[in-house]
């Protein structure tokens, strides 16, 4: 592009040269501007953006870090700088929070979904920014925009970094044991014990359900909302401890208590452990995150036998009801408090647009960086970024169509704690229905101090 970009310049340099105030962005380059959305003519040229996240080594950051950094394609398309902000992911929510009520240090923030009701009532409404460029919100999940929109139905983000559960399996084990993959959860138990009899060196399944960050709840709800329960109804009361609820979390901690097909260290297991279970060949089913398809086609993350040897396939659902699981998404929103909106506006943009999220997903040049995240169902059906990906991102539009989010209540920090600390003590013995029911109780006063209901 920039070679090309000269030679037009080369051909019309003494036109230019007459005409200059005529065109103040060369042609190539506004072109290249437009297929992404952003203004021509560099009107905020000379802009440094201050951008609030963290995790920068993730593939897709570290990927979009460099196409927004000095010297980058964003910066000469438009003239504006962008710092992206490294914090520990363990600092970053109350970070967010203190810059939304008190802060006017950065411009721009991205948030984990269930976060954002605390803060949204300090985000910059991006509904008429939408209307005006013409952004196709039907392209995203509805998972992905109900968390990026707040109680009065402004679209307070754009979804950014999204994920969809999926179920990781080990090919070669399916293959000798002439397994189906499961569709069900209760199929997922089956599979499971039939591979522990044959194969009483592995796990059938990895599971977590250690205290951490609510990773324990992941595939709790889904069970929950496959089996027709929830966490919350309308008004926000609990109601997890409903006959459903007690039947679906009965079921989730019998995975690891009655079944046995999981490992037994479970209790103590968060995201890493229980993905390295996979990874290392321990196991050989795990429901988790599509992003870690690149790292079981890492030789530096697994086994020799797990290596190019991983299938994949939508989560499970429940037998006999809905196929719901919950899709996470980091939105990417504007603080009310910027001193630079209209330029964050064309960073959102550009970071956001299908075109740069298929670029990214689809560079696999750099295994420590290769990330097939991709948050529009355009880019997860697109068939360059299927090519780089092996498929998964079709199956991940696929599991989006039916995924739902957590609940969008500014009192989620408080709840995910009682929940996540309610399973751990059932997976280690606590009985279900006791324990969900002084789960809700706590969780009812919770809701109540915070003025959902009296």
């Amino acid at each position: 592009m920039i070679k090309a970009d000269r030679r037009v310049r080369r051909r019309i340099g003494l036109t230019l040269g007459i005409l200059g105030a005529l065109a103040t962005t060369p042609p190539g380059l506004a072109q290249t501007a437009a297929t992404y959305g952003l203004k021509s003519g560099k009107p905020y040229a000379g802009t440094q953006l201050k951008f609030l996240i963290c995790c920068a080594t993730a593939g897709q950051f570290a990927q979009m870090i460099k196409l927004t950094g000095e010297g980058s394609e964003f910066q000469k398309l438009t003239g504006i700088t962008v710092k992206w902000e490294n914090t520990p992911y363990e600092a970053l929510q109350q970070k967010i929070l203190v810059e939304a009520t008190t802060g006017n240090t950065y411009d721009v923030v991205a948030w984990v979904d269930a976060w954002g009701e605390a803060f949204k009532s300090q985000m910059l409404p991006l509904n008429s920014r939408i209307a005006a460029d013409k952004i196709n919100m039907k392209d995203y999940p509805n998972a992905y925009i109900e968390a990026s929109t707040d109680t009065a139905g402004n679209i307070v983000g754009l979804p950014f970094r999204g994920h969809p559960l999926v179920l990781f399996y080990r090919k070669d084990v399916f293959n000798e044991l002439k397994l189906k993959v499961p569709t069900t959860w209760q199929d997922v138990v089956k599979t499971a014990t039939v591979i522990q009899q044959k194969k009483p060196d592995m796990a059938g399944l990895s599971t977590m359900y250690g205290v951490s960050a609510g990773q324990n709840l992941f595939s709790w709800v889904s069970m929950l909302w496959g089996n027709g329960g929830d966490i919350l109804d309308k008004t926000g009361r609990p109601v997890f401890n409903s006959a459903k609820g007690v039947q679906a979390t009965q079921f989730y901690i019998d995975v690891l208590r009655k079944n046995k097909v999981t490992n037994a260290a479970a209790t103590t297991f968060a995201e890493p452990e229980s993905s390295s279970e996979i990874l290392q060949g321990r196991a050989a089913m795990w429901v988790g995150w599509w992003w870690y398809w690149a790292r079981f086609a890492d030789p530096k993350a697994v086994t020799p036998a797990v290596l190019n040897n991983i299938g994949f396939a939508p989560a499970p659902g429940w037998a006999g009801g809905k196929t719901q699981n919950y899709a996470l998404i980091w939105p990417l929103g504007i603080f009310k408090n910027s001193k630079h909106p209209d330029a964050a506006w064309e960073f959102v943009k550009y970071v956001t647009s299908t075109q740069v999220q298929k670029k990214v997903a689809a560079n696999r040049s750099i295994p420590a960086e290769a990330d097939n995240t991709i948050v529009t169902f355009s880019g997860m059906n697109d068939p360059k970024v299927n090519a780089a990906n092996g498929g998964i991102p079709k199956v991940g539009a696929q599991a989006l169509r039916t995924a739902r989010t957590l609940p969008q209540v500014k009192t989620w920090a408080e709840i995910q704690s009682v929940l996540e600390v309610g399973i751990n003590q059932m997976a280690t013995g606590a009985n279900v229905k006791t324990t969900l029911d002084r789960m809700a109780r706590d969780v009812d006063a919770i809701q109540k101090r915070a003025g959902y209901y009296k």
